[in-house]
């Protein structure tokens, strides 16, 4: 029997930018957690901030928080390969580049088989290259589903709320934080 998370999805959900049109892979109810914490490092981090950004994400990964990121930067993907060993990690990971394209490892397939993976892509499938907007957009993207309040289910004859605006935030290059690996 095939399992559905091994398959490619168009999904939508209230927390997602409504700018896109999302794919995914894995288990789409990691979009319903209570919280969720944003991995975005310049890859300028120091050591032991990096060592304080990590058992801090820890704990909060053995509470039940969600860990967000692209896991593109050396501390990013420091950071994922600390966090791996637990078995209680839930992890959405986005992606700079069309999801169509990208590679699974055996590791990969089997979280997301147990349920513990989401991966996604607000790109379109003719977008294959890692470039420095496509990272900015993308982190962008994981700031607003973290700052996304958890959605009440409305009823669906009633009370449907629309979908929320794009996230476009008001911020000077040299603060944005969806900037920070640079």
């Amino acid at each position: 029997m095939k399992n559905e998370r091994l398959t490619l999805q168009t999904v939508r959900h209230p927390r997602l930018s409504s700018e896109t049109t999302w794919t995914a892979l894995g288990e789409i109810d990691l979009l319903n957690a209570a919280t969720f914490e944003p991995v975005i490092l310049s890859r300028s981090t120091q050591a032991a901030q990096l060592k304080a950004e990590a058992a801090r994400l820890e704990t909060a990964a053995q509470a039940g928080t969600v860990i967000v990121g692209g896991f593109i930067s050396h501390p990013e993907k420091a950071i994922a390969r600390h966090l791996a060993h637990l078995s209680e990690l839930k992890i959405i990971r986005m992606l700079p580049f069309s999801l169509a394209h990208y590679p699974l490892t055996s590791f990969a397939k089997k979280r997301i088989a147990e349920g513990k993976t989401l991966i996604l892509s607000g790109f379109p499938e003719s977008e294959v290259s890692l470039t420095r907007s496509n990272c900015v957009k993308m982190n962008r993207w994981i700031l607003h589903l973290c700052q996304t309040e958890a959605p009440i289910t409305p009823c669906s004859t009633c009370c449907a709320e629309p979908p929320p605006p794009p996230f476009t935030p008001d911020i000077s290059p040299e603060n944005d934080p969806a900037a920070i690996f640079l």
